[in-house]
């Protein structure tokens, strides 16, 4: 072979080897290269010396395929000191900073959610002082109709300062998509405390969006106020978005269209809807608690036992169902994890109070962080697809809380009980001592060890009337010579 052909083979085991150091780890790189080249050098003097012949050079390729092994022993060897040095040290601290990560990343997430905003703004929310809403019996349904209303409106009250009517059917939007219509009267948002702008073409109603229905269909354009849409087989002309109140009153309507007595009398006087009242001096001062009975003339002139219940929050809001989840969580909490499980010492070297006291505060430490992802965790996951008001999404906020932090309560808890009790790193190196066909004779069970030479953990496979629980062992200095740890003496 000429000396062109060994100049070309030289090159592509130099780009072979260049390859192959790309394998190594990043700060062995350039160190294995060197190396290598080096190794190259003497080979290709070693087979080639007379000449460039066929066999030498496959003799030089082969040296070139070992060093790609070495590289990927190299990687699979870096890649188990990284774990085991992620295992050995700052165990602890990396367990707190991964959870303050998933607190920060979890609230951030639920920050940025509108339904979360909306229902913390709506649980903070009470309709305006003295908003009662009308019913027979103590369900909130529709059960009074537009006539016995409009006999009640147009006689002199003693409880009441106001009265207003609204009933609510499902129409098509101009989109297509089923929402649910409010057919109120023009009194509806007086008694609320907030007028609808007025003005407008006649014979076109004036409506109010929900704000739901605004960022749903309408993707929160500033500019939807004025324009004419329509619902069903009419048009309507959006006036603005309904007040917040809106969203607690029966049947969580997405769009409100002021109608006139005549209008409301055309559509059917029959049809049940709420009747909402704001009470006057006298009516305030019969309130029994958040609810007041009243008695009124009938149309057939028989006497009729309404009642009149507040509209204040349904709720406590996302704070007051998390409470209720966790306190369940904790309840339940026994039933799947050995809470109280007690741990002995069979060594008469005991760690110091604050080595103890270091140990209980990271205890609490995770507890509290993962209390508060429960927290974040639930609201991302009921209300991820909720743009407004939704009472299904108080239901999944509470389930998603309790099953969060009921489990993520017994991890911290089964954590804590594989810590060394000193450094706080979890216990490794797992060694089965013993046979079961011995449990009653000798001891049978796993032992663990904490690598910075602190302690040994004892765990029985079966618990006995004398070894019923985990044990650890305390370590003294007689066992620094198996342990090059220096965390052993921090």
């Amino acid at each position: 072979m000429t000396r062109a052909a060994g100049v070309a083979f030289h090159a592509i085991d130099l780009a072979f080897l260049r390859g192959a150091s790309l394998v190594v780890p990043f700060p062995l790189r350039a160190e294995w290269y060197r190396e290598w080249r080096a190794e190259l050098w003497h080979v290709r003097q070693t087979f080639l010396a007379d000449g460039v012949t066929w066999s030498a050079e496959c003799q030089v390729a082969g040296f070139c395929r070992g060093a790609l092994q070495d590289a990927a022993c190299l990687r699979h060897e870096k890649g188990e000191m990284a774990v085991a040095s992620a295992s050995m040290h700052g165990s602890a601290r990396q367990c707190l900073l991964c959870l303050c990560a998933l607190l920060i990343l979890c609230a951030t997430v639920a920050r940025l959610l509108p339904g979360v905003r909306t229902e913390e703004q709506a649980s903070r929310m009470v309709l305006r002082d003295g908003v009662v809403l009308i019913e027979h019996g103590e369900n909130q349904a529709p059960s009074i109709p537009f006539s016995a209303y409009r006999d009640w409106a147009s006689r002199r009250q003693r409880f009441f300062d106001g009265l207003a009517f609204y009933r609510t059917d499902r129409q098509l939007a101009e989109s297509g998509a089923a929402i649910t219509v409010a057919q109120a009267s023009d009194s509806l948002f007086r008694v609320l405390g907030a007028d609808v702008p007025g003005g407008g073409e006649p014979g076109i109603p004036r409506a109010l969006l929900s704000e739901s229905m605004w960022r749903r269909m309408f993707h929160s354009d500033p500019d939807v106020p004025g324009t004419t849409v329509r619902i069903g087989n009419r048009l309507v002309r959006i006036a603005g978005i309904a007040p917040a109140e809106t969203m607690r009153l029966p049947d969580h309507a997405d769009i409100w269209i002021v109608e006139s007595p005549e209008q409301l009398t055309q559509k059917s006087p029959q049809q049940f809807g709420y009747v909402i009242a704001l009470l006057s001096s006298l009516g305030r001062a019969e309130m029994d608690g958040n609810a007041i009975s009243i008695t009124t003339p009938g149309p057939d002139g028989d006497d009729l036992e309404l009642r009149g219940v507040t509209l204040g929050p349904q709720s406590g809001g996302p704070i007051a169902i998390y409470l209720f989840s966790l306190l369940l969580a904790v309840l339940a909490l026994p039933a799947i994890t050995s809470v109280f499980q007690s741990e002995s010492s069979f060594a008469s070297h005991q760690p110091s109070f604050r080595t103890r006291a270091k140990r209980w505060a990271f205890l609490a430490a995770k507890l509290g962080l993962t209390a508060g992802i429960g927290y974040c965790a639930g609201l991302d996951l009921a209300y991820g697809n909720v743009t407004g008001y939704a009472p299904n999404a108080e239901l999944q906020q509470f389930a998603a809380s309790f099953l969060i932090c009921l489990f993520g309560l017994r991890w911290a808890i089964m954590d804590q009980s594989r810590r060394c009790p000193v450094c706080l790193r979890r216990v490794t190196h797992p060694a089965q001592v013993g046979i079961a066909s011995c449990n009653f004779l000798g001891w049978n069970g796993t032992e663990m060890i904490c690598t910075g030479g602190h302690a040994l953990l004892h765990v029985p496979s079966l618990p006995t009337s004398w070894f019923s629980r985990q044990r650890w062992m305390y370590l003294d200095t007689s066992w620094d010579f198996l342990f090059a740890d220096p965390a052993r003496h921090s």
